[in-house]
């Protein structure tokens, strides 16, 4: 009996007595080569991100759900997809073999959706800031102004033109003014449209990163801005998942 406490205890110590993945005695690895669906089994998680943080390597599944990645007995791997809840994984207690093999199953993530109440006509203080809001038409007789100043900035042009023998168009602050706001406005919205693709959110639940290190990440991907502009979402999630693979294959080759 003692002789058999023994022997389990030296498995223990020789086993799990590993801190690194380039100190891991290869037969202290598992291969791991799993499938990933929803708990129905109906379908199949694409482009998950499969992480051994003890290791300090990642994979991802492709587009069937498929993934290959290493632990060890006692590691874990967190499992993170889009429209799924996070996921530890361990390997049944006392695997007696390198190899593993299976299907993993993800539960699907349910997103709580606050009730609002719609109103046809609005609210009255709506009501109210539309009225407050409102430009009411002009009169006639400041129609008859804005005609005058028009055609005196006209006339006041074309004897500049006839003047100095230089046909030029002259902008006044007003125009110059909103020329600015037009293109200030392009440019936030552009910026908009890059952040609905392209943000925090979706890259760190992508890739499971998070704070300088997912922003280090995000400088990385330096993706071209009519790429963002003009690519759907799907689109750019998918060349972030590319990058992102070589980005962790670069991590591991440094350590």
């Amino acid at each position: 009996m003692n002789r058999f406490i023994f022997y389990n205890i030296l498995v223990f110590i020789t086993t799990f007595n590993v801190t690194g993945f380039e100190l891991a005695e290869p037969d202290s690895l598992v291969s791991v080569n799993c499938q990933l669906k929803d708990l129905s089994e109906k379908h199949t998680i694409p482009y998950a991100h499969i992480v051994n943080s003890r290791l300090g390597i990642g994979t991802t599944s492709d587009s069937l759900g498929f993934f290959s990645i290493y632990m060890r007995r006692d590691d874990s791997l967190f499992i993170s997809a889009i429209g799924f809840e996070d996921k530890y994984f361990f390997l049944p207690q006392f695997w007696p073999s390198n190899h593993f093999a299976g299907i993993i199953h993800v539960r699907e993530k349910v997103y709580l959706i606050k009730g609002v109440s719609v109103q046809v006509l609005g609210s009255y203080q709506q009501f109210k800031q539309k009225v407050l809001n409102a430009k009411p038409p002009k009169s006639p007789a400041e129609e008859a102004q804005e005609y005058l100043r028009e055609i005196s900035n006209e006339e006041a042009i074309k004897w500049d033109k006839v003047r100095v023998g230089i046909n030029f168009s002259v902008k006044t602050l007003e125009e110059r003014s909103l020329i600015k706001l037009k293109e200030l406005l392009a440019a936030q919205e552009k910026k908009k449209m890059i952040n609905n693709k392209f943000n925090e959110g979706n890259i760190g639940e992508l890739t499971g990163l998070k704070g300088k290190e997912l922003q280090d990440f995000m400088n990385y991907c330096n993706l071209p801005e009519d790429f963002l502009l003009n690519s759907s979402e799907y689109d750019v999630l998918v060349e972030v998942k590319n990058i992102y693979r070589g980005y962790m294959n670069r991590k591991v080759k440094r350590r």
